[in-house]
């Protein structure tokens, strides 16, 4: 039986911090939701079939989201 496992990452900023990483999101093709208030809140959703893989699937993720800061 396989089961799927998620992660949900939340991120809260101004709408032109929020820009670059929708672009990178939307060219990894990763689900996500973009809600625009006083600031712009982002839902991102990982998933994979196994743990390893939704690891892998995070750290890779966070190492295209780290190249935003350089």
């Amino acid at each position: 039986m396989s089961s799927e496992h998620h992660v949900v990452i939340s991120w809260s900023g101004s709408a032109a911090e929020s820009k670059p990483m929708i672009e990178l999101l939307e060219q990894s093709g990763y689900a996500f939701t973009v809600k625009n208030e006083d600031m712009t809140h982002l839902e991102i959703i990982v998933e994979s079939e196994s743990m390893r893989g939704l690891r892998d699937a995070v750290d890779e993720l966070l190492v295209q989201l780290s190249s935003l800061e350089d």
